[in-house]
C-alpha cells in the first residue's frame, strides 16, 4: 500500500472496514461495463445476441449467521451442517460476458431466478439458449408473453407434449402446444393464461445415436435444422462461465453481506477479464491463422493478470500503461478451441467440503 500513498492498515481494520462498502458498490460498476459490452461489444450469430442461462450451487461457511440467512442444506451423522447457495447467470455465449446474475437461498430453484434477471434484462434481438431444467410450459409461455427468442433443449420424457412429438416422424416442424392440466396450474401459480403456443420442434441426432430434442421460436426461412444444430452447441460456452466458480467457493466472509458483496465482486471482475478479451481476440486470431484450430485467451490466466493490477486501475494510476500491458499479456497465453470435443462424465464422490475459507 505504501506504493500507492495509502496508510497501512491491519488486517483486522480491513475486515471490519469491508462492511462499510455497500453491494451496490459492485453492481454499479458491473453495471457500467454491461452498458458499455451491449454499446460496444456485442458479437451476434445471423443478428441475434446470444444469451445461455444456467444455475450452479456453491458451498458456504456453516456459520451462525449464514445458517439464518441461507439456511442449512444438509446434516451429516456426525451432526455437521452445511450450507448452500444458489447461482444464476444469463451469459453472453460469444464473448463471454455475465448480463445478469443472482445468488439466492436454495428454496429459490434457477428457473426462479431466471425470471427474476430476466424482468430487468434490456437486451436487443437476442436467442435465449437454455438446457433441459427450462424446458417446461411455463418458462415458454413467459418468453413467448415478452417475445423473447429462444431455443430450449427439452428431455423427451419430461411432458406429454415432449412424447407426442417425439413419437412424430418429422424432424423439423411447426405445432401447437396445448398444456396438460398439470401445466395449466404450473401457470396459473405463475398468474399466466393457459392457452396453448406455437412453438417449433427440431430434433437432432447425436453421436451417441440420441435424439435431442429442441423447442424453439426460430422461423425456419431464417434458421435452419443445421444452424439450430450449430447454435445449440454453441451453448456449451456457459459451462466455461461456471469453471471460474472454484474462486467463488473461497468465500473470506462469514456473513452473508459480506457473501453477497464478494459475489458481485467476482462477477464484477469475470466482466472486466471479458472485455479484455475481447480486445485482444482480433490479434490473436490474426496470429494464429494459420493453426489447425482457432484459438482463444486463457481465462484463468487472464483472471490472475487483471487481479494483480486491479488496485492500480480502480485507483487511476497509469490507467493507459496498465491496460496496455494486460493486452499483452493476455494475448500472449491462448487455449485452442476443439469443436465438438466431449469426454465421458466420471461423477466421483467428495468427501471433503467444497469449500476452502479464506480470511479476508
Amino acid at each position: 500500500m505504501p506504493k500507492f500513498k495509502v496508510k497501512t492498515v491491519t488486517g483486522a481494520a480491513f475486515s471490519l472496514a469491508r462492511y462499510k462498502v455497500e453491494i451496490s458498490f459492485f453492481q454499479d460498476l458491473n453495471s457500467i461495463l454491461v452498458d458499455f459490452h451491449q454499446r460496444h461489444y456485442v458479437k451476434r450469430w445471423k443478428g441475434f445476441q446470444l444469451i445461455a442461462g444456467d444455475g450452479s450451487t456453491v458451498s458456504l461457511p456453516a456459520s451462525p449467521a449464514i445458517k439464518k440467512y441461507f439456511g442449512v442444506y444438509s446434516e451429516n451423522e456426525n451432526g455437521a451442517k452445511s450450507c448452500l447457495a444458489q447461482l444464476f447467470m444469463l451469459f453472453d455465449i460469444n464473448t463471454k460476458t455475465v448480463l445478469a446474475s443472482r445468488i439466492s437461498e436454495m428454496k429459490n430453484s434457477e428457473r426462479t431466478l431466471f425470471k427474476d434477471c430476466l424482468n430487468n434484462l434490456a437486451v436487443d434481438k437476442a436467442i435465449f439458449v437454455l438446457d433441459r431444467g427450462f424446458g417446461y410450459f411455463n418458462i415458454f409461455k413467459r418468453l413467448i408473453i415478452q417475445k423473447r427468442d429462444f431455443c430450449i433443449r427439452v428431455s423427451s420424457s419430461n411432458s406429454t407434449f415432449a412424447k407426442q412429438v417425439m413419437s412424430n416422424p418429422c424432424e423439423d416442424f411447426i405445432t401447437e402446444w396445448q398444456p396438460s392440466e398439470r401445466e395449466k396450474r404450473t401457470c396459473a401459480e405463475h398468474g399466466q393464461d393457459c392457452e396453448p403456443i406455437k412453438v417449433r420442434v427440431s430434433k437432432i441426432k447425436l453421436k451417441t445415436g440420441e435424439i435431442e430434442l429442441l423447442i424453439s421460436s426460430l422461423k425456419p426461412k431464417d434458421i435452419s435444422l443445421a444452424d439450430i444444430d450449430k447454435l445449440y452447441a454453441l451453448r456449451w460456452g456457459i459451462e466455461e462461465g461456471f469453471k471460474p466458480q472454484m474462486e467463488l467457493e473461497q468465500f473470506g466472509s462469514r456473513k452473508p453481506e459480506g457473501i453477497n458483496q464478494e459475489f458481485k465482486a467476482h462477477i464484477f471482475m469475470m466482466n472486466l477479464v471479458a472485455l479484455l478479451g475481447i480486445t485482444v481476440q482480433d490479434t490473436i486470431e490474426k496470429n494464429m491463422n494459420k493453426r489447425r484450430y482457432n484459438y482463444i485467451f486463457n481465462w484463468q490466466n487472464a483472471f490472475r493478470f487483471v487481479r494483480n493490477s486491479l488496485i492500480e486501475l480502480l485507483m487511476g494510476l497509469k490507467i493507459k500503461t496498465i491496460t496496455k500491458g494486460l493486452v499483452k499479456q493476455i494475448s500472449e497465453t491462448v487455449v485452442a478451441v476443439k469443436p465438438r470435443r466431449s469426454f465421458p462424465r466420471i461423477k466421483v464422490r467428495q468427501n471433503k467440503s467444497r469449500l476452502q475459507q479464506t480470511y479476508k
